[in-house]
């Protein structure tokens, strides 16, 4: 079973990597907005809900400055990760004259804990804060600092390539064949600064303290063990690392709007170079992104959001990365909640790997309650992609034929206020029964859109 993830949009704090595919047990929203109006037209506090339509709420997010705050705790859990408790939360400045808000501040703290063979322990851990500072710099620079912290026990890894075997025991379990210990400690500043009109530039440097311990006879150990042919390592990245990333690249912005987008396009070509120490990790390599957004508002208020991601690594990759990609923050690629949504994370690992989006969102209607307005709407989507392990584009690794791997599904979308945006996607993949055989489903609870 799959953990449920919590992400924050456009620049996300990194989650915990678990491959265990998620039963939601609970998700209680118990916090409220506090609004502290500075205009006449700020929204009016009101103790009992009532009804407004979309259109008034679009004028309510974009009235007046005001503080907002906005959070849930998360109650949770599976058989694989035990119970999980947590909270995300959001505050945001919002002020008309400054686009998208003045600041904001993500953070969220999350453990699961389950007893076992070992006795009682916490499997997983999750706790991380990111700022976003549009006016940094005197308003010329749009500051992004973040720090995080993760650790868990069963983080995913399957093998290379498009086309790596699930085996299960007898009685159709996997154990933790496909699972490691995973233990990561980062954080990062980026920057981003306008060119002319809707280009800009965007350039920054993470550090990652990284710790992978396999499982004896897993996937992962067996791999760490083999040699290739010229007497090179199958894989890197077994011993604790420190890892140094600097990141730049290109940015094509006109959506009308960062936290709901319903038209306009947000296009990113960006490069990444990395190296670790020790120097005897043997580990340096770089990366590319290109990522193309698109948005259109259809008949009926539905939009229509698209996204193609292409990702290219090439050097000497640690594991842990070969099954993530992203222009400017590490992401889980081509599994997991940001991308191939069913698809468990590390499920597949390569060097190259292209990804599609399609989603169908609605808001459904609004209301306001304790001075705060909820957008109430659902999301509908498709998600497609898959991964080479080389550029030979004929290694057996990766199987014959078209090998694009899949998810489809939906769910409740929630916009709180004016920045800060839950939502539940619910999706079937035929993949997800290698982390959990005979549930075909991935639950992930989300802050922000996906893209």
């Amino acid at each position: 079973m799959q953990s449920q993830r919590i992400c924050f949009s456009e620049l996300r704090i990194r989650r915990a990597r678990s491959s265990a595919r998620a039963c939601i047990v609970a998700t209680a929203c118990a916090s409220l907005s506090v609004l502290v109006p500075r205009g006449a037209s700020a929204l009016a506090s009101s103790a009992s809900p009532s009804a407004i339509t979309p259109a008034q709420a679009d004028a309510n997010r974009l009235a007046s400055d005001r503080l907002e705050w906005a959070g849930f705790p998360l109650l949770g859990g599976s058989t694989d990760i035990g119970v999980q408790l947590g909270a995300v939360a959001t505050l945001t400045l919002v002020a008309p004259r400054i686009q998208p808000y003045a600041w904001r501040v993500d953070g969220i703290a999350s453990l699961s804990v389950k007893s076992g063979p070992r006795g009682t322990e916490v499997v997983q851990q999750s706790h991380g804060m990111r700022w976003d500072l549009p006016v940094g710099g005197g308003g010329r620079i749009r500051l992004i600092p973040a720090i995080y912290y993760d650790k868990t026990i069963n983080a995913g890894y399957f093998g290379l390539g498009n086309a790596a075997p699930v085996i299960t025991n007898a009685d159709g379990a996997v154990g933790d064949r496909y699972q490691f210990r995973h233990e990561e400690f980062g954080t990062r500043v980026l920057a981003r600064t306008p060119i002319s009109g809707a280009l800009g530039v965007m350039y920054g440097w993470q550090f990652r303290y990284v710790n992978p311990k396999p499982y004896a006879f897993s996937a992962l150990a067996i791999d760490a063990s083999t040699r290739l042919p010229d007497g090179r390592p199958k894989i890197y990245g077994m011993q604790p690392t420190m890892i140094s990333t600097l990141n730049g690249g290109l940015l094509h912005d006109t959506r009308n709007d960062e936290v709901f987008p319903k038209h306009g396009v947000y296009n990113i070509a960006a490069v990444r170079a990395s190296t670790a120490l020790p120097s005897s990790s043997n580990m340096q390599w770089l990366g590319f992104n290109v990522t193309l957004q698109g948005y259109t508002t259809l008949p009926g208020n539905i939009v229509l959001a698209g996204r193609l991601m292409g990702d290219a690594m090439t050097g000497n990759v640690p594991f842990y990365d070969l099954s993530q990609g992203g222009a400017f923050e590490l992401t889980d690629m081509p599994g997991g909640g940001d991308s191939i949504r069913g698809v468990p994370n590390g499920r597949y690992s390569g060097l190259l790997k292209a990804v599609a989006n399609i989603e169908l969102r609605r808001m459904n209607g609004s209301v306001q309650l304790f001075g705060s307005t909820f957008q109430i709407g659902t999301t509908a989507f498709i998600d497609t992609g898959r991964i080479w392990s080389d550029y030979s584009f004929r290694n057996p690794q990766d199987g014959s034929g078209i090998g694009l791997k899949y998810g489809v599904g939906g769910g409740p979308i929630v916009i709180w206020d004016t920045a800060a945006v839950f939502r539940i996607d619910v999706a079937y993949s035929p993949d997800a029964t290698a982390a959990n055989p005979g549930f075909p489903i991935g639950v992930y609870v989300n802050n922000g859109v996906l893209f």
